[in-house]
């Protein structure tokens, strides 16, 4: 993530990107105590938090969206972390799964 561009920046961005309007109902969520923001209802979680856990993993998976975005740095090269969270997700019927 570039120094100048916050969060929120980035949240749009990934909402455009995701192909939803700016009007688009967002929602902060406390998942095991990591910021997740839940767009139309759940139909994408975003997380930005840069120290993801399996634990949170399973909790954003639990909320049952239909696509999960999260920043590569989250994984912070634990490449094992990133796979868990592919199987969770697809196990938990996430159609998509990215990281930015």
């Amino acid at each position: 993530m570039r120094a100048d561009r916050t969060g929120d920046d980035l949240l749009y961005e990934i909402l455009l990107t995701s192909g939803f309007p700016l009007t688009t109902q967002v929602e902060r969520l406390d998942v095991t105590g990591k910021t997740v923001y839940s767009i139309a209802s759940g139909a994408l979680l975003i997380c930005l938090d840069h120290a993801l856990t399996l634990e949170s993993i399973r909790g954003i998976a639990a909320i049952k969206p239909e696509r999960v975005v999260c920043l590569d740095e989250g994984f912070a090269g634990n490449d094992q972390l990133k796979a868990n969270a592919v199987q969770i997700f697809k196990t938990q019927g996430v159609t998509s799964f990215k990281t930015v």
